[in-house]
């Protein structure tokens, strides 16, 4: 077997570098690259993506009669092999993406080419002889895929790799992605580095992040009706290790300043993409106080945003976040200045009803709390969102709870009295699927 062979078409283009990429024409390309960003997927080596080139070119003019029985014996026996949260889905008219995490690397690129050879078995007869059309697939743009080739008599499992990768060792260059990963020498593995995902790179104390925006649909409570999105950024080292909230809130104030505005412009331009129906009515927008309350922030944020929200007729809501310690005139001075540029402004707290009833009389609509990810039975559920809404509707008059995984948890969220809530991007794409 050897790295499989690159064919250019209109939407599978190649630079002048070497590197691959693939252009999604599809309804639903921004969601597929949400959720490989949300997961990591892409960023762990677990996103193979199979051409069927091959198969189309063995099955001439028939295949346009053949093409949706393809995609469903791909679909039909990954899914006999694989549960959530592996997924799968047809990517244009000639490829099909495998989301395999709960394998390794390598198992996983196996499964994959058995699944093009199953395939082609069934529909063209022996395809033993062609090296898997297989790639790693990549998020590079809302709605694009990086492909790098593989090669599967030289390609390895980095799980164990990983943790020794270099913070200041460079990224590989653009020519080395078609490369053989292999050892050095016998016995010896590099810990090669995932060339980063797509999203804009900013430098803190001297390394690397880059930050990738989702759009994470949000629902109105009374009717469970999805009313429009909220901007949430996944920020990651250049080794591809995200960092979670505490640490982003850790960052200084202008690098904290940096990934906010890095969030909001790939939001507006992710949600530029959509249909305007499938835009809704609101955009929600949360960025640290510090960088609401730096001039210089608002002067570039209030009029990019002013000018996105005319232009998709969407209502605006911000989500002030980092509040801690600030003082309460301070915060309201903020939000009085914001006013003029969004329908309303909500206040992030922590999981906590202090937290929560600190946010009283700065002049916010709303309270958000992240949800913390536990799982917990419906009840159990109900009880530990109802401390959080009593709290929050004492404070603000209204709460939402942020980041659910399914809408199970929301349906008992309306119950507990919550009054908005928004879904993780990846959760709505499994829905559907």
């Amino acid at each position: 077997m050897s790295a499989p062979e690159v064919h250019t078409t209109d939407l599978l283009t190649q630079d002048a570098t070497g590197r691959i990429f693939l252009t999604l024409a599809q309804d639903d390309a921004a969601e597929i690259v949400e959720r490989l960003r949300e997961t990591h997927a892409d960023l762990q080596g677990r996103a193979y993506l199979i051409r069927l080139d091959i198969l189309v070119e063995r099955l001439g003019a028939r295949w346009e009669i053949k093409r949706d029985l393809v995609f469903d014996h791909l679909k039909t026996t990954f899914e006999r092999k694989f549960k959530e949260p592996d997924w799968c889905i047809k990517i244009n008219d000639d490829s099909f993406l495998a989301v395999i995490l709960t394998l390794g690397e390598y198992k996983g690129a196996l499964s994959a080419a058995e699944l093009w050879y199953a395939a082609g078995q069934f529909f063209v007869g022996d395809v033993s002889g062609a090296p898997p059309p297989l790639f790693e697939a990549l998020a590079d743009d809302v709605d694009r895929l990086r492909l790098i080739p593989i090669d599967l008599n030289t390609y390895f499992d980095r799980a164990d790799a990983r943790p020794f990768r270099a913070t200041e060792a460079p990224l590989p260059q653009a020519a080395s992605d078609a490369a053989p990963r292999a050892a050095t020498s016998v016995g010896t593995m590099v810990a090669m580095r995932r060339p980063s995902s797509s999203g804009a790179a900013i430098m803190v104390g001297g390394r690397e992040l880059r930050i990738a925006s989702a759009l994470e649909p949000v629902f109105e409570m009374k009717k469970l009706a999805m009313i429009g999105h909220r901007f949430e950024p996944t920020v990651t080292e250049a080794t591809g290790f995200p960092l979670d909230a505490r640490a982003i809130a850790g960052l200084d104030w202008g690098d904290r300043e940096q990934v906010d505005l890095a969030n909001i412009e790939q939001g507006l331009k992710l949600l530029k993409m959509r249909h305007p129906d499938q835009r809704k009515m609101v955009m929600m927008i949360p960025a640290a106080f510090s960088t609401f309350a730096s001039a210089k922030a608002r002067a570039r944020l209030m009029p990019m945003v002013s000018q996105a929200a005319q232009e998709m007729r969407l209502k605006v809501l911000f989500e002030i976040r980092h509040l801690n310690g600030v003082p309460q005139g301070r915060a309201a001075e903020v939000v009085s200045m914001l006013k003029p540029y969004c329908m309303t402004a909500l206040g992030h707290a922590g999981a906590e009803p202090r937290a929560i009833s600190g946010l009283r009389d700065r002049g916010l609509a709303g309270a958000v709390v992240d949800y913390d990810g536990a799982r917990r039975d419906d009840g159990a559920l109900e009880v530990y969102l109802t401390t959080f809404t009593a709290a929050a509707r004492a404070a603000t008059g209204a709460c939402m709870i942020q980041g659910f995984d399914s809408l199970r948890q929301m349906a008992v969220a309306r119950l507990a009295g919550v009054s908005h809530a928004s879904l993780k991007a990846s959760a709505l794409t499994a829905a559907r699927g």
